[in-house]
């Protein structure tokens, strides 16, 4: 009864003292109650009239009259400045942009009728944002403002899902969707819908036009030529007010397509064809006065000058190098899957890219510039079901992994998957496929030799260790590599944290 008492007593005197504290913080900020010590106008103490600054030396007339110098170089700071951030707020967008043009550009797309499936797996020619080489993909472009109200026939048994113009999440295909892995039609509303809905489809409301949609398909849906006809018989897509039409399927393995965000001054045409295209309200006020700002505005041309070319040239450089940063380098401290290990969440905190009610822009960019696709259902922490991606940049002493190196990674007993797992090989320099001219991956599906106490190694290097052939991933010794680690219907043992990736080790 005492030592209850007591442990009362401490926490009612926790709780008072904590109330305490946070009233006093409270009162801190309070500016009726605490307005400070009095101030006249001579405690303001303007800035100097004369600045040094990064990008340069400023004077101010009079004290505070930019010279003519001076305010050059601030308004081309300044339009660097807005331009870099906008390159990096915009990237989701530009993404999705960059994918459904070159699905037109590159694999010759007529109508939102066309697909394209990696029937012989993706390859290193196609750029696709960490795409991997073990699934059959499917791949369908929509376009709300040429079709209207849009379905999608999704066949049974898919895994998949739908993003707008923003890269935002609209839906997912298959068990972890509404169709429940059964299939079904997909209706996708464009903005501001006013006709009928019918009844028996899955609706999808869409804030702007162009979506994109992509499905894996494992081994019921075949390779090569199988696995197109098992696509054009199945998945349809087509205007609910036409009803279906004819499709034409593709194998996109070994096409060739660059669908990465440009990297150069190129990537604002671009942006200023999304802002032409898309409705205004896709993007928020303060977006598009930001762009307005650097002349990207709807309705009006865009057509930059010399300066400000250079300006989108350089702002492009500056944000690519922040996202490698962001990326290669995060600062973020709850980065690390497992203490003590170099195993990094693709996904932070959650999908949606907020972190205590507010946007989390640096997530944001860890994301989208290493990959693509958002669904809560790549963050999985429903056992079997679903899929989970670690990425490695460097090897177990914290050093960034090189291509010239020899590497072993040895895998755990038992990996915690319902399906199966991938560790797969990529370029940093375009976080697309690793081109090598050997073997990027190494999966359970493929078969692996195993150690007699269950665990894996990898090798990762030129030349294969004698009777490790299976277990080997040619790097290319003229630039580093990173790898993605997919776990297939993740459980219990990976969502707990109870099962450990070891890291990299360099074999000397």
């Amino acid at each position: 009864m005492i030592k209850y008492c007591l442990v009362t007593t401490l926490a009612l005197a926790v709780l008072f003292s904590t109330a305490v504290v946070t009233s006093v913080q409270a009162a801190d900020f309070n500016m009726f109650e605490n307005p400070g010590k009095k101030q006249s106008a001579k405690d303001f103490k303007p800035a100097p009239d004369r600045m040094k600054t990064n990008f340069g030396p400023l004077n101010f007339d009079g004290g505070a009259f930019p010279d003519e110098a001076s305010t050059q170089l601030i308004y081309d700071e300044l339009d660097l400045q807005r331009a870099t951030q906008a390159y990096m707020d915009f990237l989701p967008s530009l993404s999705l942009y960059g994918i459904v043009k070159s699905q037109v550009r590159d694999f010759g797309f007529k109508s939102s009728s066309d697909f394209a499936v990696m029937a012989d797996f993706m390859k290193p020619s196609e750029n696709y944002l960490t795409g991997n080489d073990v699934t059959v993909y499917a791949f369908a472009t929509l376009d709300l403002k040429v079709d209207g109200a849009t379905v999608m026939e999704i066949p049974p048994g898919m895994y998949g899902n739908a993003n707008d113009a923003v890269f935002k999440y609209l839906t997912d295909f298959g068990p972890t969707g509404p169709d429940k892995g059964k299939g079904g039609k997909y209706l996708f509303l464009p903005p501001g819908y006013q006709g009928k809905v019918p009844d028996g489809y899955f609706v999808m409301k869409c804030p702007g036009y162009r979506i994109w949609a992509m499905m894996r398909g494992f081994g019921e849906v075949g390779n090569g030529d199988q696995a197109v006809k098992w696509f054009k018989d199945r998945l349809k897509v087509y205007p609910l007010a036409s009803g279906p039409r004819a499709n034409k399927v593709i194998n996109g393995s070994h096409r060739g397509a660059n669908t990465l965000t440009p990297e150069d001054a190129s990537s604002f045409a671009m942006l200023n064809e999304i802002i032409q295209y898309e409705p205004v309200e896709l993007f928020s006020a303060e977006q598009r006065g930001r762009l307005a700002s650097l002349g990207i505005e709807k309705g009006k041309p865009f057509k930059p000058d010399t300066r400000m070319k250079k300006i989108f040239g350089q702002a492009a450089k500056q944000g690519v190098a922040m996202s490698r940063a962001i990326v290669f380098a995060s600062r973020d401290p709850e980065i690390n899957y497992w203490p003590n290990r170099h195993w990094e969440k693709m996904f932070i905190r959650n999908t949606e890219f907020v972190n205590h009610g507010f946007n989390d822009i640096d997530e944001r960019t860890l994301w989208h510039y290493q990959a693509i696709c958002v669904s809560p259902n790549l963050l999985s922490t429903t056992p079997g079901v679903g899929t989970s991606y670690l990425t490695s940049f460097r090897d177990k002493k914290g050093d960034y992994l090189l291509g010239d190196k020899t590497y072993r990674l040895t895998v755990p007993a038992n990996p915690p998957v319902k399906r199966f797992w991938a560790v797969t090989a990529y370029d940093p320099t375009s976080r697309s496929l690793l081109d090598s001219g050997g073997n990027i991956t190494v999966s359970s599906t493929r078969g692996v030799d195993t150690n007699s106490d269950g665990s894996v190694d990898i090798y990762f290097g030129q030349k294969a260790p004698r009777g490790k052939e299976k277990n080997f991933i040619k790097t290319d010794p003229k630039k580093g590599f990173f790898v993605v680690f997919r776990f297939y219907g993740p459980l219990e043992g990976y969502i707990e944290k109870t099962w450990v990736m070891n890291d990299f080790e360099l074999i000397e």
